[in-house]
């Protein structure tokens, strides 16, 4: 197992580095002059833009650039925003934020998403069933900025059972509404997934020699339906972790949450290239290291993957 968590690792260097090489390129090659925009409409002396060029090693080759930053990645310093802050501390402050909606997300959408769908897996065909599909089906089709209104003007506005924003400390219980938001869409498939494979594993041959052998209906369905149902299942979570990460910027806007997507979202807006790389170089990381945990998950629900 070790040499196999090695291996990955390893796997992920070539991965990493053409990953942010991308980002890298995408944002600083785009048209326009980024000092230019930090300076705004008050010009720049020639001695005040060749020293903010310099600092940001503006003034040297593409590749010297990428080096600079990928030797800046290595030693965690992320160097400073055009407005003079550290990015470093843009990070602790936004990521913790967005990790905790995000995994608040995941949790929503797997619990409800397995529940429901092993329950309608079970009686495919039948009337729960029928309703899950049409019900994942209206989900899949509501935009996720229209369930973000909608539940924010009826749990926060109407009802008042719920905060309307989200303030900067932004707690668990604040943070329920939006993770109901953020995974609505990500339930919806998890539930017809998890179906799916119930359905398909129910009818198998070591679920009817389970059977035969005088299993209970509990273990039969626990051990040997579900655990072997859950590995597209797991995969998907797993990969909509990072998805969820990324894409949060839709609901961390409806409520005003000071995550990674706000962050990233102003950052653009202002034109500061290193924080919007340093950010989205994290999310690779974490996408990265997601896909690790995926695989050891495999060696658990398999036994076949284990051994070999």
């Amino acid at each position: 197992m070790a040499w196999y968590i090695l291996r990955r690792l390893l796997q992920m260097i070539p991965v990493f580095l053409g990953a942010t090489l991308l980002i890298y390129a995408m944002v600083f090659l785009i048209p326009g002059d980024p000092i230019k925009a930090l300076a705004g409409e008050k010009p720049l002396t020639p001695a005040a833009e060749a020293a903010l060029r310099a600092r940001y090693h503006l003034d040297q080759p593409f590749i010297m650039q990428y080096l600079h930053y990928l030797k800046g990645i290595v030693t965690l310093d992320f160097g400073t925003s055009f407005s003079g802050r550290p990015v470093r501390e843009e990070l602790a402050r936004a990521f913790p934020i967005t990790i905790k909606l995000a995994f608040l997300a995941v949790l929503v959408e797997g619990f409800f998403g397995i529940v429901f769908g092993l329950i309608a897996g079970l009686r495919k065909g039948k009337l729960f069933d029928s309703t899950m599909l049409v019900a994942s089906l209206v989900i899949i089709a509501l935009p996720v900025f229209v369930v973000g209104y909608l539940a924010q003007f009826l749990l926060g506005v109407k009802w008042g059972i719920a905060p309307v924003t989200v303030t900067a400390k932004a707690s668990v219980a604040e943070l329920l509404v939006p993770a109901f938001v953020l995974g609505s869409l990500s339930f919806a498939y998890v539930l017809r997934l998890t179906r799916n494979s119930v359905a398909e594993n129910k009818s198998a041959d070591y679920v009817r020699t389970a059977t035969a052998k005088g299993l209970g209906r509990r273990r039969v369905v626990t051990v040997h339906i579900l655990r072997n149902s859950m590995i597209p299942v797991v995969t998907f979570l797993g990969a909509d972790f990072g998805a969820l990460m990324a894409g949060a910027i839709v609901t961390e806007g409806i409520f005003n949450i000071p995550g990674v997507g706000g962050t990233v979202y102003q950052a653009i807006i202002r034109g500061e290239p290193p924080t919007v790389v340093s950010f989205v170089t994290v999310l690779v990381v974490v996408f990265l290291l997601t896909n690790l945990a995926i695989d050891l998950l495999y060696a658990a629900l398999d036994p076949r993957i284990r051994y070999a």
